[in-house]
């Protein structure tokens, strides 16, 4: 029987694990993990765990007896040291796990700050449970916090902290937060919303300082000059993908390991999913990276599917959510060069859908408390319908209508 060796803990490597024992694999499942936990669901770490709303127990993806029930071997606090390719053997610093199929699920890793001060014991990034249990240390005396970065994770952790009561100060190098995902009117919409809550969010900004020393920032220093008090930073400016040791082992990578639709790489018994990919889409017909759970799910298939045998591709279309107070944002399709856009809805209640459209139909689609609506589309969007801009833009368009005509 072949033995699969998963290295990532991440919702991709542990799922790919599950998939396998679904689709009837019945060889060994090695899951190799440098965190000290059973994997578990990470969206909650920018939400309610961080504000303390759920256990530690409950993130978990499946109990201990589970994987011993599956037949499925979890090493945690394990750190991979090689990948002999010619033995086909993963090994670490106590042990040696041989392999059939290997696959990284290796994820990413916060893009870090290189400037003084910026090893300060209050200075987090937010990937990993203990970078949660770290700062719940520093929370109960804290009263502000300065979030860098206007992303996904800025605007949840903003969220997060003004319900804690916290002083919150969201700082953005770009001209609108949310630029890299979508359109002006919906960052309008949600600076708006934030603000409207206690936010105070600076766009356009260059961080020139950490004023205090390594044991503590105590404010924030921008090119104006202004200074910014703080008890707690917190940066989410982008990750990077962990791709050493595909390229130790002469794996082809480019901004992720690249794979073709089945999730394999340019070794053939060599596969990657996740975020540490650049996978090609079969749907968009281009590659890309990207760094959400449903792709982690997604690929985690594919994954699964390519070793047992079965013909199952990459053509999901790409999408994505967000929960901040009682938003719930979600967003499919990819809108990067839309020379369109719509707003379906009341953008004054928050519950309305932006469209975006590209050469006359729709490429993408965000909704803001649409969630019915958005399923429609998505449907849509992921069944390659070619859904007119105008036909959206009708006064009497109705978004049930999708599927009752012909596309």
């Amino acid at each position: 029987m072949s033995n699969v060796v998963i290295i990532g803990g991440g919702h991709a490597g542990a799922n790919i694990a599950f998939a396998l024992r679904k689709d009837g694999f019945k060889g060994s499942i090695d899951i190799i993990s440098n965190e000290s936990f059973l994997p578990y669901h990470r969206p909650p770490l920018s939400k309610d765990f961080l504000k303390r709303n759920i256990e530690i127990e409950k993130l978990a993806f499946k109990s201990e007896d589970f994987y011993v029930d599956q037949d499925i071997s979890v090493h945690l606090s394990t750190q991979v040291d090689s990948i002999d390719k010619t033995s086909m053997k993963v090994k670490t610093k106590d042990s040696s796990f041989a392999f059939d199929y290997l696959v990284f699920a290796t994820g990413a890793s916060p893009r870090l700050f290189s400037m003084p001060n910026a090893d300060a014991k209050n200075l987090f990034y937010l990937r990993q449970i203990n970078d949660v249990l770290d700062i719940h240390k520093k929370l109960d005396s804290a009263k502000e916090i300065v979030l860098i970065g206007g992303g996904y994770i800025g605007l949840e952790v903003a969220s997060a902290m003004i319900e804690l009561g916290l002083k919150v100060t969201i700082l953005e190098s770009e001209d609108r937060i949310l630029k890299r995902v979508t359109s002006p009117e919906l960052s309008s919409f949600y600076k708006n919303f934030h603000e409207d809550k206690g936010v105070k969010i600076l766009c356009n900004v260059e961080i020139t300082q950490f004023i205090g020393d390594s044991s503590a920032i105590t404010g924030v220093e921008l090119e104006s000059g202004e200074r910014i008090s703080t008890d707690i930073v917190l940066a989410g400016i982008g990750v990077v993908p962990n791709t050493d040791l595909a390229e130790t082992m002469g794996l082809e990578c480019d901004n992720g390991i690249k794979t073709d639709q089945f999730c394999r790489t340019s070794f053939p018994n060599i596969l990657a999913a996740g975020d540490c990919t650049s996978s090609f889409n079969v749907l968009l017909n281009k590659s890309l990276r990207l760094e959400s759970v449903p792709n982690a799910l997604g690929q985690a298939k594919v994954v699964s599917s390519s070793i047992v045998g079965n013909d199952l591709f990459n053509s999901e279309i790409p999408w994505f959510w967000s929960d901040q107070y009682d938003l719930k944002l979600q967003m499919a399709g990819l809108s990067m060069g839309y020379d369109d856009s719509y707003i379906l809805g009341d953008i004054e209640s928050a519950e309305f859908l932006a469209c975006y459209g590209k050469d006359g139909y729709l490429i993408a689609v965000d909704s803001v408390n649409q969630a019915k609506q958005f399923m429609l589309f998505k449907r849509a969007l992921n069944n390659g319908y070619k859904l007119e801009m105008e036909q959206i833009k009708d006064k009497n368009f109705q978004p049930q209508s999708i599927f009752s005509s012909s596309n």
